[in-house]
């Protein structure tokens, strides 16, 4: 494959300059240490919690012998300790102290629980917020991420397992919500002493809108809006060599805005650059401590011995198993909290006995670092050298081949005994988008260990997140929107028996070099070549170099390249290796990880999220029509009832394997036996 990425020749790297203060990762330590803004304060407690809503949960559903649940909003401060060791990791933590010597933050906390503690399973469930939105419950419910009717229950699995679970604000850049329907954080600003503090910052902006004239808003107010004293490019590629626009094309709309006006000769697709002096850097690496010492008081441990201490709202529920779960965006933040050490609570125990990052790939986030953009990730054409995609990348310590560095997700846990069992789930997208073959295989193509507390599995065929029905967007082909919900309450549950009972969960599933893994060109990969249905194998992918983002500009450094690979497919352009559920397995279209942006969008980029969804026909005259080389379905299934055993077949051996729930199954069963699309064929 040819490497379009590689802008060597015109990719001047003041574009993507950003001033960043990086910090020593030093693990954090206990209470005993005296280095306290004040003698013998704690490193952090929380100060107050303010209750801002408390009701009946899903209508006052009941679940079965668990009962009825309830919902519970509040707003924490949470008073910090700068020069403890404990926060010393914490970027900026230093330039936003109060008068007392101490930090304080607010984070929102949200609770969902049984009403009666005795029914509980005494598990708590820490699911990281992604943009201020509550995930998980739509994954392990297949309902919704609010609680208000017995309609947004779904399914009700989690409820009916007495789980509890939290979401705590860490984003600083998304405000606290009101009544727990969006979780948030308020950071204090950095300053030097009285002043404001100021340093270069980058926006990037991709309208995919057809408009003239386009809005874009910063991340940091602009400490001048002289158009002059900014720079902004425009490029239709990330290859695409750089237009500087003159500062009379485009303006400040205030301080947190630019409008800019598409120049010629630029489609939607285009890649505006914004190269600014911002100014009020928030204090983003707050959110690890709201994560650690939040969780840590819900667990009964993490505050002063007070009588004036805040009520607990779980403390009835006293759990004694704490996951933590992370998608997409959140799952790098929840790498990074490993990373820096974050899981050691302030009495040198483990907050978090498990964690289950999802569609985080080998990334980590754009939080503890000065003038951060939580939101941002690279991508193929989007975001693609921002911050949060270096070394390391895999949880065993490692030595990377490319930059020389040392290092490793578990490095400083694996030294004080608090690394959680973890299992590690990808889609297929994330190793076109987010380099998920660095998870196993390092930078040179050679193989890396995966500890043995760590599990990693594919959920092959599927893109980041199931579309919920498949539209075309800005990309050529359908959005995929195979399955992931039933692996990942399976695996949920394997998690936490493994934590809990020490039930060995199954072994890793999971492309690697020895098997599944290969060059990125369609001939060792694998994939059908099915051009005559408009269905084009990807010409690019999201590569990666060493990236110095201490310097201002960023330095990038073209002669350093990582070796990616991507997962060998079936001939049918399906992953072969990973956990291939049955949609998947006992195919009825083509599902793929990666998408390609049409005509007027840059098209043949990889269009951002979405996978692919291409039906087979229905029959051997309807293939010969369209010039479809893949079976039809009724050569491939010549009744209803002999797709549905083998169907049935894959669905059992997933049961058998622990990657599905007997509930599941037969919901699975019965969905497959309702498909319209084999409504045609013979019973």
């Amino acid at each position: 494959m040819v490497d379009r990425n590689h802008p060597r020749a015109y990719f001047p790297t003041r574009i993507v300059a950003v001033t960043l203060l990086l910090v020593s990762l030093s693990a954090c330590s206990g209470l005993g240490q005296k280095n306290s803004a004040t003698a013998g304060a704690a490193p952090s407690i929380i100060e107050k919690l303010e209750i801002t809503s408390r009701k009946p949960a899903f209508s006052g559903q009941v679940f079965g012998d668990i009962g009825p649940y309830e919902f519970v909003a509040g707003v924490a401060t949470v008073r910090v300790d700068p020069k403890h060791s404990a926060n010393q990791a914490v970027v900026d933590l230093d330039k936003a102290v109060d008068p007392d010597g101490f930090v304080r933050f607010k984070t929102d906390l949200v609770v969902l629980r049984p009403v009666v503690a005795e029914k509980s399973s005494r598990v708590l469930i820490v699911d990281i917020p992604n943009r201020g939105n509550k995930l998980l419950l739509a994954r392990l419910a297949d309902g919704s991420n609010q609680f208000e009717t017995s309609s947004q229950a779904g399914n009700g699995w989690p409820m009916r397992q007495g789980h509890t679970f939290a979401w705590i604000g860490w984003q600083g850049d998304v405000p606290l919500g009101t009544g727990g329907q969006s979780v948030g954080m308020q950071p204090p600003v950095a300053k030097n002493g009285l002043m404001p503090i100021t340093g270069t910052s980058v926006e990037e902006f991709i309208f995919d809108k057809e408009e003239t004239k386009s809005l874009g808003v910063l991340t940091y107010p602009a400490a001048s809006t002289d158009t002059t004293k900014a720079e902004l490019t425009v490029r239709a590629t990330i290859s695409s060599p750089p237009r500087t626009l003159a500062p009379s094309a485009w303006r400040y709309v205030d301080t947190g805005r630019i409008e800019i006006t598409r120049p010629d000769g630029f489609d939607a697709g285009a890649i505006y650059q914004l190269t600014y002096e911002a100014r009020d850097p928030k204090v983003m690496g707050l959110g690890m401590v709201a994560l650690r010492d939040v969780t840590a008081f819900l667990k009964g441990n993490g505050q002063d011995a007070d009588a004036s201490k805040p009520s607990n709202p779980i403390a009835d529920i006293d759990p004694n198993l704490t996951v933590l779960v992370g998608i997409s965006q959140s799952g790098r933040f929840l790498r990074d909290f490993i990373w820096y050490g974050f899981n050691e609570a302030l009495d040198g125990k483990k907050i978090f006995d498990a964690a289950m990052p999802i569609i985080a790939g080998s990334r980590k986030s754009y939080v503890n670092v000065r003038f951060a953009q939580p939101g941002r990730y690279s991508r193929q054409h989007e975001d693609h050298f921002y911050y949060g995609d270096q070394f390391p990348f895999t949880y065993a310590t490692t030595t990377d081949p490319i930059s020389g560095k040392t290092d490793g997700i578990f490095s400083r846990c694996e030294k004080n005994a608090t690394c959680p069992k973890l299992m590690h789930l990808d889609s297929s997208l994330e190793f076109w988008q987010a380099r998920a073959s660095l998870l196993v295989v390092d930078g040179q193509g050679r193989s890396v260990p995966v500890p043995e507390n760590v599990r990693l599995y594919l959920m092959a065929g599927t893109q980041h997140g199931p579309a919920t029905k498949p539209e075309y967007g800005i990309c050529q082909q359908l959005s995929n929107p195979a399955t992931q919900t039933p692996m990942v309450r399976a695996v949920m549950a394997r998690l936490i028996d493994w934590t809990r009972n020490g039930k060995m969960p199954p072994a890793s599933r999971f492309p690697s070099l020895e098997k599944g893994l290969a060059e990125p060109t369609q001939a060792s990969i694998g994939f059908p070549n099915l051009n005559s249905i408009g269905l084009s194998f990807p010409g690019v992918f999201n590569s990666l170099y060493v990236v110095n983002h201490k310097a201002a500009p960023a330095e990038i450094d073209f002669g350093k390249p990582y070796k990616l690979l991507l997962p060998r497919t079936d001939s049918d352009g399906h992953d072969i290796d990973g956990v291939r559920l049955p949609e998947i397995e006992v195919p009825l279209a083509t599902h793929t990880g990666w998408g390609l942006r049409k005509s007027g969008f840059a098209e043949g980029q990889l269009c951002g999220i979405s996978g692919t969804y291409s039906a087979f026909a229905k029959d051997a005259a309807e293939r010969a029509g369209k010039n479809d080389p893949r079976p039809s379905v009724a050569e491939r299934y010549k009744t209803r009832g002999a797709y549905l055993e083998q169907y049935s077949q894959a669905g059992r051996r997933l049961l058998d394997d622990g990657f599905l729930l007997d509930e599941d199954l037969a919901r699975l069963i019965d969905h497959a036996r309702q498909d319209p699309r084999i409504a045609h064929l013979p019973q």
